[in-house]
């Protein structure tokens, strides 16, 4: 049985989607934000991470349950 990574890859999605808002709107209102550039890189690589999870776990649903088809 494998763990349903739906929802961890939700949280992580919405949680960097969110903390890069808040980067770039700090940012925007000449805020100095340190080391935003390698915060915005690590966001980046979170926010592929937490997709890669929705996607596993979607592609896992469908193979473990063939009746809906």
């Amino acid at each position: 049985m494998r763990p349903d990574l739906a929802p961890s890859g939700a949280i992580l999605l919405s949680t960097c989607i969110i903390a890069g808002g808040i980067v770039v709107g700090a940012q925007t209102f000449a805020v100095d934000v340190p080391f935003a550039p390698y915060i915005m890189v690590t966001l980046a690589a979170l926010v592929v991470i937490g997709a890669a999870m929705l996607i596993i776990s979607s592609r896992g649903a469908g193979a473990a349950d063939p009746s809906r088809r």
